[in-house]
């Protein structure tokens, strides 16, 4: 296992130092912690000193391969999600929020799918005009695809911590340090292979610094360098990483918020592009330097049409025994067109693959061993038609493809799924 707490706290208590000795700039217009509590305040109406937003999801339909194996099993599933977020604003200076979830999961045919999952999230913070220090926590359990290879419905327990410091300096500029811990544990016991878990379940802590320009009144430039540990219950898979990114954040939200706004025009979003080194604990096993990135951007224009874009390029933990990660490249695009006031229709698509870094070792038909690159390639379609009955309440179909080409056996494999949907949301 990964000794990390020595090293957390040398960087935080250093870059608190450094925080706290900026603290004499010049602020002017910026007020942290009132740009939070704007959030806070945003509640559907007030429940006693609360503000209060309800949520509640409902989705039913048609899944044509349920548990994503080369051997299809169709199957009709449905979900109930009541869920409520509760905000309090402490005076001027401070906040606090709790959100609870609860889901109902319903399969006709797979029963073990069926179960009563939860989500809680507690969060809050204090600061003041030049000075925010916030702590957020959340716990999921809940059924997950876990990644984009293992794409298996499993008991998927989750928790979320984090907690970062973020001074202002000066108007055009903020400085934060941030730390997260994001632990994973799969609680299927049904899997016909049960290393499965150990290969995926894991805690992974990081800490980093990112220093943030206002370059227009909606658009900020943002640097970041970050340092990362895993610790999984495999532990010859146990690394350390660390890297830089870069980009912008386009109107950028209170993290208060349970969904971004859907009146935005103009660009909305972030994009982050840098690099990753990843170093494994084990000398036998082998490392990664290269190029990683994330993109969600929307541009709205005034009719509420919008074009959507996303991007992604990372590492991700894999189930197979020689390569124990793979690197995931993913692109694509939506469209909504905004039909009528209240009638959309979006239709998108995203292309993707995965590549291993070290070959698979087979047998050819002559019954030779040899050695062949892993191909895993992806491609999704989906189709979406949203009608708002009013303010909050919306109602939808979404029908989605997904196709996935490899050369291994277990990851060859297609689906069709068709849901209606039912959200009610701020």
């Amino acid at each position: 296992m990964i000794s990390f707490s020595g090293r957390v706290g040398t960087v935080l208590t250093s870059v608190a130092v450094a925080l706290l000795a900026s603290a004499s700039a010049s602020s002017q217009s910026v007020n942290l912690i009132e740009n939070e509590l704007d959030g806070v305040r945003d509640g559907l109406f007030e429940l006693g000193p609360f503000y209060a937003t309800p949520v509640v999801r409902f989705s039913t339909g048609y899944d044509s391969n349920t548990l994503s194996t080369p051997d299809p099993q169709q199957d009709i599933s449905a979900m109930f999600g009541p869920g409520i977020q509760l905000r309090l604003p402490l005076g001027s200076r401070a906040f606090f929020d709790v959100y609870q979830e609860v889901d109902f999961v319903y399969y006709r045919e797979q029963v073990a799918l069926r179960q009563v999952f939860n989500i809680t999230r507690v969060g809050g913070g204090w600061g003041s005009r030049r000075f925010l220090l916030a702590v957020d926590d959340e716990f999921r359990d809940e059924t997950q695809r876990p990644t984009s290879e293992f794409d298996f419905p499993v008991e998927t327990r989750t928790n979320h911590f984090e907690t970062s410091l973020t001074m202002a300096l000066g108007w055009r500029h903020e400085l934060r340090a941030r730390y997260h811990q994001y632990k994973t544990e799969i609680r299927d016991q049904t899997l016909e292979d049960p290393t499965i878990p150990s290969r995926l379940n894991n805690v992974q802590d990081s800490i980093s610094v990112d220093f943030a320009r206002q370059v227009t009144s909606k658009t900020r430039a943002i640097v970041e360098g970050f340092f990362e540990t895993q610790a999984f219950d495999d532990d010859i898979r146990d690394n350390e990483s660390y890297g830089a990114r870069a980009g912008f954040d386009f109107s950028p939200k209170s993290p208060r918020a349970l969904v971004p706004s859907t009146n935005e025009t103009g660009i909305t979003g972030r994009v982050m592009v840098g690099f990753r080194k990843l170093v494994p604990v084990a000398d036998s096993r082998f490392g990664y330097t290269g190029p990683i990135g994330a993109a969600d951007v929307r541009l709205t224009s005034a009719s509420r049409h919008r074009l959507r874009g996303v991007y992604e390029r990372d590492v991700v933990p894999s189930i197979l025994t020689d390569n124990w990660y793979f690197v995931q490249n993913r692109v694509g695009a939506f469209f909504r067109w905004q039909l009528h006031e209240r009638f959309s229709i979006e239709p998108g698509a995203i292309v993707g693959d995965n590549n291993y870094p070290r070959p698979r070792i087979t047998q050819d038909v002559d019954g030779e061993i040899v050695e062949e690159e892993i191909v895993d390639e992806h491609l999704s379609l989906q189709l979406s038609f949203e009608y708002n009955i009013q303010r909050s309440w919306f109602v939808g179909v979404t029908t989605q493809y997904f196709d996935r080409r490899s050369n291994v056996v277990a990851f060859d494999k297609g689906r069709v799924v068709a849901n209606f949907n039912l959200i009610l949301r701020p």
